[in-house]
């Protein structure tokens, strides 16, 4: 009976926890939704509604997890050991478990902001890039000071009133015959049981009908949507994603199989390695002669968005505006990155590979051997001398040496400069164009290949850019319903206007003392502004791809054109070569290719973009899986296609 008596109270004690948690979570989800509600539109209060009911049913999952390890080191033991201090353990556990996943809500408003996402496969990328700068950042960017501490403080207070509300007194059972205390524990078994199950899908008793992570996303709005996962979801959505990653890098398959990839994604799958299956040749050239500077600018958050009708009158582009309004000009209607962070885009032109969870720049083989599909080695392969320039530091991703092992033959960076200002991210956009400047106005005969990486669009955004001429009051007038108009966004716009007005006095120079260099300008990433309405995928994420130079015909290219990032390398092949030139290219040329291309969570058509999910055409799942895996292949194996 004495058993029995106190597997009833911990019971009760365990369904306490059950709900004060099931509420915690749906109490961070309204005030989530409440912070950001000015992105969704009017109206949306049934959507809301659906949000909080489904964000209900997913989080059952969670909070069954912490009720089970409750349950596991509190009660079970109690039912062997009379004396096992339960209520202290429930209690420790428990408030543990409020205080952290009370840190992680506070942590996750500005993760939002940044990202437009819950926690997700970016907590892992951030793992390889500079802690320092991150730590720098959050603490003036992202008011890291207060918000760690009031996040621990309001924990404890949470914590707190837990620990009271277990305090509750529970029901004591009565004195009943052992006959029914057999009835009455088979009864809570079956209860539990059935419970659990309901726990387990989410709110259902099987998976054809749960709420899981994979399937929360069923409404209009990506803010409801990431709302729906509570941040023990989203944790678990990043551990799946690896994971799922990590299984599609599985480079345990045959050379047979890797062949049949290769002639999947249009390579010679008789070749005997990588490099070669891919090898492409000029045959007709794209300029009346080869330029002699190639200047590849790669611009910090440098998003499409600026450019788009709803937007361009603001004058936030207007350098870039003028180059594109000229006859030597043309574009991609929109262009996918390579990834939502730097350095994946840098391994993309760097490797010339897909991007497939892996970061090349960490991989032994990566200064082994060099990618002959890299923008370094096709460059290089066509007469040019390489040199990469950074407005950063070369220890970040140990950027210098990565590429200065793949056929760069200088790198050049914030450190080798002197200048004012800056960030811990590094120099400021000007400074950086002007060491540039010099370099190339010093330049002898040699045709010479820049890549310039710039670091200014990027928090914390400390540049006096109203100082610099932005005109911020003239702009604040324009500005259209889904563009806020507090400070900190003005802010963030007069940076891109900064990066755009830094970059297009470079050109100007630059043009003006060697008239035949050709500028290819993108960014490196979209997926950073914070709307004050919710846009579509084209706003968010796109990134621009503009090609401006002497010999440069607008006509090359038609205005529909879409592609990636890696089709830069190819495209650069195809105007600098000259007929019989060959290179190595996965992808085909932006003048060779008007299908379906993707990145590594994006896929578009001519049209529109669309998330990478069950419900893609299995004929491109089949190919971007067969991308990935080459990848993996060739970052962790090497070029040759042999067993073993």
């Amino acid at each position: 009976m004495e058993k029995f008596s106190l597997f009833f109270r911990n019971l009760q004690q365990e369904l306490k926890l059950f709900l004060f948690f099931t509420i915690l979570f749906t109490l961070f989800r309204i005030v989530f939704i409440s912070i950001y509600s000015y992105q969704l539109e009017d109206g949306s209060y049934r959507e809301v509604i659906l949000c909080l009911w489904y964000g209900l049913r997913l989080s059952l999952k969670t909070t069954g997890i912490i009720v089970l390890i409750s349950a596991v080191f509190a009660t079970l033991p109690q039912l062997l050991f009379t004396k096992w201090p339960s209520d202290l353990l429930r209690k420790v556990i428990s408030s543990l478990s409020v205080v952290l996943f009370t840190v992680l809500f506070f942590a996750r408003v500005p993760y939002y902001k940044i990202f437009n996402s819950g926690f997700n496969i970016m907590l892992i990328n951030g793992m390889y890039d500079d802690i320092s700068a991150i730590i720098d950042t959050a603490v003036n960017e992202y008011q890291l000071l207060w918000r760690l501490p009031a996040a621990i403080i309001c924990g404890i207070i949470l914590a707190w009133i837990l620990c009271k509300f277990l305090d509750t007194r529970t029901y004591k059972i009565k004195f009943i015959s052992k006959n029914k205390r057999w009835l009455y524990s088979f009864g809570i078994i079956i209860f539990l049981t059935i419970f659990w199950i309901f726990v387990r899908y989410g709110g259902a008793f099987n998976y054809a009908k749960s709420v899981n992570w994979e399937n929360a996303e069923r409404l209009k709005s990506n803010l409801l949507n990431e709302a729906i996962l509570d941040d023990g979801q989203s944790l678990y959505r990043v551990k799946s994603i690896a994971g799922k990653i990590k299984k599609i890098n599985n480079v345990e398959i045959s050379a047979d199989a890797l062949r049949q990839k290769i002639e999947l994604l249009g390579g010679n799958p008789s070749a005997d390695n990588i490099d070669e299956a891919f090898k492409k040749v000029v045959a007709v050239p794209k300029l009346q002669q080869p330029p002699g500077n190639v200047v590849l600018i790669i611009g910090e958050s440098h998003a499409l968005w600026p450019f788009l009708p709803e937007y361009k009158d603001l004058g936030l582009v207007t350098k870039e505006q003028n180059l594109i309004n000229t006859p030597n000009c043309f574009k991609t209607n929109f262009m996918l990155a390579q990834g939502t962070g730097t350095m994946p885009t840098i391994n993309g032109f760097v490797t010339g590979l897909a991007d497939a969870g892996i970061y090349p720049n960490s991989q032994p083989e990566s200064y082994k051997t060099k990618y002959g599909t890299g923008i370094g080695s096709v460059m290089k392969a066509l007469g040019y001398r390489t040199v990469f320039w950074y407005g950063g530091f070369e220890a970040w991703q140990d950027i210098k040496q990565f590429t200065l092992s793949q056929n760069f033959d200088e790198f050049h960076c914030a450190g080798d400069f002197q200048y004012e200002g800056g960030n811990s991210w590094g120099c400021p956009d000007e400074i950086l164009f002007k060491y540039v400047e010099k370099y190339i106005a010093e330049e002898k005969d040699e045709r010479t290949f820049h890549i310039i990486l710039t670091t200014s669009n990027h928090p914390p955004y400390n540049i006096d850019v109203v100082a610099k001429g932005f005109p911020k009051e003239e702009i604040k007038q324009k500005l259209p319903d889904s563009l806020g108009s507090d400070e900190e966004t003005l802010n963030e716009m007069g940076h891109i206007w900064y990066a755009d007005q830094s970059m297009g006095n470079f050109i100007e120079k630059v043009e003006a003392d060697k008239p035949d260099t050709l500028f290819v300008i993108t960014g490196d990433h979209a997926e950073r502004f914070d709307f004050a309405k919710e846009v579509d995928l084209k706003t968010l994420s796109a990134v621009p791809c503009i090609f401006y130079g002497k010999n440069v015909d607008k006509d090359l290219l038609a205005d529909n054109k879409v592609g990636c990032h890696l089709q830069i390398i190819s495209t650069l092949a195809e105007m600098v070569g000259q007929k019989g030139d060959t290179y190595s290219s996965i992808w085909p040329s932006l003048f060779d290719y008007n299908g379906i291309v993707f990145n590594h969570r994006l896929w578009t058509d001519t049209e529109k973009i669309y998330k990478i999910n069950s419900e893609i055409p299995n004929t491109l799942a089949n190919k971007i899986k067969a991308a990935r895996q080459l990848t993996a292949w060739r970052v962790l194996k090497g070029n040759d296609i042999i067993n073993g």
